[in-house]
C-alpha cells in the first residue's frame, strides 16, 4: 500500500514536470521532446527513499535524559536544568522527531524538533517549536560523512533589539549513548557567545 501511495506521489509529480513544460513550449508536439519516464522515475525514488543517513538518524530513537545549561553572561555561571526526551522516526523513517519536556530556568519547558536529510542535496535541515516563543526556527547544513558533528546555521529575530541574529549549532556525536548539543548566537557586533549545552545520554 505505501508503495502504491509513493508510486502515485511520484506519477503526479512527473505529470507536473511534463505539463509544466508543455506550457513553456505550447507549440511543440509530444513526440519532439521524448522524455526517459524509466530515469525520471528513478530519480524520484533515489529521492525521496530513506538511505543511510536516516538509519543514523534512526539510532537516536528511545528515551534520553538531558542535561541543560544556559548562559545570559557568557563569563557567568550557566543556569541547570535536567529534561527528558524521546526520539522517534516517522513519515516512513524520512524524519527524525525530537520531543522535550522539564524545567528551564525555573519554568515549565516542552519543545518539539524535527530532523530530516535531504537526498538531493545532502543537507540536513533542523525545525524547532518550544512554548517559550511563537517562532519557528530552521536550520540547515551540509552533512555527508555519518557521525560527524552536525554543523547548521540560520537565522532569528531578536525581540529586544529587533533585528536578527545568526544562529550556529554543532551537534556531536560522542558515542551511542552521548550526544552533545552546543547552541551559538552572534550579535549585532560580530561576536558569538555560546547560549546553550544540552548533553543527551540514553536512559537504560
Amino acid at each position: 500500500m505505501k508503495l502504491n501511495r509513493l508510486c502515485c506521489l511520484v506519477l503526479a509529480m512527473m505529470l507536473w514536470v511534463a505539463a509544466s513544460a508543455l506550457a513553456d513550449h505550447p507549440n511543440d508536439h509530444p513526440s519532439e521532446h521524448p522524455t526517459d519516464q524509466a530515469a525520471e522515475m528513478e530519480a524520484w525514488l533515489a529521492a525521496g527513499t530513506p538511505g543511510e543517513v536516516h538509519a543514523f538518524l534512526a539510532t537516536k530513537a528511545g528515551s534520553w535524559t538531558v542535561e541543560n545549561k544556559m548562559w545570559m553572561d557568557p563569563r557567568g555561571e550557566p543556569t541547570v536544568s535536567e529534561n527528558t526526551a524521546t526520539f522517534e522516526m516517522m513519515m516512513g523513517g524520512r524524519f527524525l522527531v525530537e520531543s522535550v519536556s522539564g524545567m528551564t530556568m525555573g519554568m515549565p519547558f516542552e519543545g518539539m524538533n524535527i530532523t530530516g536529510f535531504n537526498n538531493t542535496t545532502s543537507e540536513m535541515t533542523s525545525v524547532w517549536y518550544d512554548n517559550m516563543g511563537t517562532v519557528t526556527t530552521v536550520l540547515s547544513g551540509a552533512y555527508e560523512n555519518i557521525g560527524e558533528p552536525m554543523v547548521l546555521t540560520g537565522t532569528t529575530m531578536d525581540p529586544l533589539a529587533g533585528m536578527e541574529v545568526k544562529i550556529r549549532t554543532v551537534t556531536t556525536y560522542v558515542s551511542d549513548d552521548e550526544t552533545l548539543f552546543e547552541y551559538f548566537v552572534t550579535s549585532g557586533t560580530g561576536d558569538e557567545m555560546k547560549m546553550m549545552e544540552l548533553r543527551y545520554k540514553r536512559d537504560k
